[in-house]
């Protein structure tokens, strides 16, 4: 006789799901490379930006003899964050469940997976499009013609450019720690001979990206990302960019990183502010649970001097068709 899984009560939270969607990360996104998480205890409150006054000069620290010193006062700005719900849903038919777990996995843990990967790829497309927009960042550089680094001419010089822009953003205080380099963008630097040149006496081949991290000296992350419309037409969610930040995975009251992603750990009807809600359809013959899943976040650019970015490294390539699925 074959088991029967019940439905849990309607709006359970499923603790097990919920602590799933908290630890899934899809390694093709640089989300959490570049914008760290951070929990945070409310909703809605303020994040503190440092200024660079400990670099100002403008105290005198000689003290004469029966003198007091100089007073010096700590300055900072306050800005808002707003951890917003991000959720999708999924309806699991009870037949559709038992035949899953007959070929060996949970198609409700799938499900999950499919929708926190699904959330996770619109916050990576939100944190591309935040760091891409030239509006949004004061430094930034946009390459054209000879200067871009699919034309090997020998007038595009890449090593060249993240040097200086290393330099303004160690002009902050802090030092660049990343270099998220687009597909195509690495694509074109593997084969650029400001690249190659480097190694073709001591380690002929391919080139990688520990190599491009020796040559640029900081960590350079290659973001693969794809996403599809609805005419199933693919793109680069980072396009043709490079972004070089300063990034400190642990934060503190002195963090300069460029950018954080707030996490509200105490939402509602969640484990750290990510749920798995599990509920029956209401037509109980329709035989089916939803599984709801959700995550609070908000993303922000705290440190706007750490931040550099590159557009138009390279052309837009030429995207391939995505292959149709095998047929059920």
């Amino acid at each position: 006789m074959g088991s029967f899984a019940p439905s849990l009560p309607a709006g359970t939270l499923n603790v097990a799901l919920s602590n799933y969607a908290k630890s899934f990360r899809n390694n093709a996104f640089v989300g959490d490379l570049i914008a760290p998480r951070v929990p945070v205890g409310r909703q809605s409150f303020q994040y503190t930006v440092f200024d660079r006054s400990n670099q100002r000069l403008d105290r005198q620290t000689l003290r004469a003899p029966g003198t007091t010193p100089q007073t010096d006062r700590m300055s900072y700005s306050e800005y808002p964050y707003f951890c917003k719900s991000r959720a999708l849903r999924a309806v699991v038919p009870y037949e559709q469940e038992q035949y899953a777990l007959g070929l060996g996995f949970s198609e409700k843990q799938a499900a999950t997976r499919r929708l926190i990967d699904k959330i996770g790829l619109d916050r990576e497309n939100y944190i591309a499009q935040l760091v891409t927009n030239a509006s949004n960042v004061t430094n930034n550089q946009t390459l054209s013609g000879a200067s871009m680094w699919d034309n090997y001419t020998g007038v595009s010089h890449p090593i060249a450019v993240v040097e200086s822009a290393k330099t303004l953003v160690r002009q902050s205080g802090v030092e660049a720690t990343h270099l998220i380099l687009s597909d195509p963008v690495v694509t074109a630097l593997i084969s650029h001979p400001d690249i190659t040149d480097r190694f073709k006496y001591v380690q002929p081949g391919a080139i990688t990206l520990d190599q491009l991290t020796q040559v640029f000296g900081v960590t350079c992350v290659r973001a693969a990302a794809i996403s599809l419309d609805k005419g199933n037409n693919a793109s680069y969610v980072w396009g043709t960019s490079a972004v070089l930040a300063s990034v400190q995975q642990a934060s503190s009251m002195d963090d300069m990183s460029a950018l954080k992603t707030f996490s509200w750990s105490a939402a509602p009807m969640t484990v750290d502010g990510y749920g798995v809600l599990e509920f029956p359809l209401p037509d109980l013959d329709a035989k089916g649970d939803v599984v709801s899943v959700d995550w609070y976040w908000d993303t922000r650019i705290t440190a706007q001097e750490t931040l550099y970015l590159l557009n138009g490294c390279v052309a837009a390539p030429t995207m391939g068709a995505v292959a149709a699925p095998l047929a059920g």
